[in-house]
């Protein structure tokens, strides 16, 4: 019976996974782009500030983009560099995309081979009152990241020790007043910092047990509304999908009743996703009931040692072929494995 349970639970939420998606389906998803590796892992302080004083008498390019590393070929520099009427620098995260994009082939050419690189490129794309300014963040920039290498990561897994993480988050605040302006901090880390605040408050309210499954999603509902609308949509897909598999698990763990898992479920994804999932809930019912009609009768033919091993797997191919389509015959061959194995989804 576990393992039946397990076979539905399993479409249920490959079913809902595909629902989540179909509910975003209008949404363009922010991903972020890969971060460099920390430049602290490879270089000293001074190895670095070495570095920034070499790259800005380099001469070896003129855009940045002669002869790119491997993992930079044939691809567009990340971000873009504008300016005002006034031909001041317009401070910005793409600033900080174009530095990190360049600086993500960290490990494949030396730091002063990149930050000329990040040099010739701000000085082929702006006026020059411009492109100083941009150089003077970029080193001041360099010199951040040089310090956040040393930053002690939060011991634990994440969630676990929420002190340990809001003291490196200061930590990181800290470094930032020091080496950035408020107006480049805010530009390059204001959605990071907004999303870190929302992860802490999340996890604060999925751990708090005093609160019921109901009242946990309000809350989480709540808390995603606070972000910036950009970040809102490119994490509100994938929350749903987590918030939803979670108080699920709780309200089948609690036994809970039908009407409060349509409570949950409005609260996440609102009224018509819910009549939606409902829906689902219907055909999970009518396919595990099918599922289990055929693994009962396919495990009474393969126990009947009346039969050869031929004429066994005979009649279960026969009956698979009498009360599933072709397509559907993929996804019974699949839990088939999965009942065999004994695997616990």
């Amino acid at each position: 019976m576990q393992r039946k349970a397990a076979i539905g639970l399993t479409a249920f939420f490959a079913i809902l996974a595909i629902v989540l998606l179909w509910l975003a389906r209008d949404k363009d998803v922010a991903v972020e782009p890969n971060k460099p590796a920390p430049i602290a892992a490879i270089q000293t302080a001074q190895q670095v500030a070495d570095a920034i004083e070499k790259s800005k008498t380099d001469t070896r390019f003129k855009t940045g983009v002669e002869n790119m590393p491997k993992s930079l070929r044939d691809t567009e520099v990340d971000g873009a560099l504008e300016v005002d009427a006034a031909g001041n620098l317009i401070i910005s995260r793409s600033i900080r995309q174009t530095f990190d994009y360049f600086l993500s082939a960290i490990g494949e050419e030396d730091l002063t081979t990149i930050i000329a690189r990040i040099r010739a490129h701000i000085r082929s794309k702006l006026p020059a009152k411009a492109a100083a300014q941009a150089e003077k963040i970029l080193d001041s920039y360099l010199a951040y990241r040089e310090a956040l290498g040393h930053v002690a990561q939060a011991p634990g897994e994440p969630g676990q020790n929420m002190a340990a993480i809001r003291q490196q988050k200061e930590q990181v605040q800290a470094l930032r007043s020091q080496y950035l302006s408020r107006e480049v901090s805010d530009a390059f880390f204001g959605d990071e910092d907004a999303y870190d605040r929302y992860t802490m408050a999340r996890i604060e309210v999925m751990q708090d047990k005093t609160l019921s499954a109901t009242e946990k999603a309000k809350r989480t509902a709540a808390l995603l509304n606070d972000l910036p609308p950009q970040l809102k949509e490119s994490v509100e897909t994938l929350n749903k999908y987590q918030e939803l598999t979670t108080f699920t698990d709780d309200w089948k763990t609690r036994g809970g009743k039908p009407e409060e898992l349509r409570a949950i479920r409005e609260q996440i994804v609102g009224p018509e996703a819910t009549e939606r999932l409902e829906a689902l809930d219907q055909e999970r019912a009518v396919w595990d009931g099918r599922m289990n009609d055929y693994l009962a009768q396919r495990e009474a033919i393969l126990k009947n040692q009346s039969l050869s091993e031929q004429d066994r797997q005979k009649q279960v191919n026969d009956i698979k072929q009498k009360n599933f389509n072709e397509q559907e015959r993929i996804r019974v061959d699949a839990l088939e494995t999965i009942h065999d194995q004994g695997l616990k989804l």
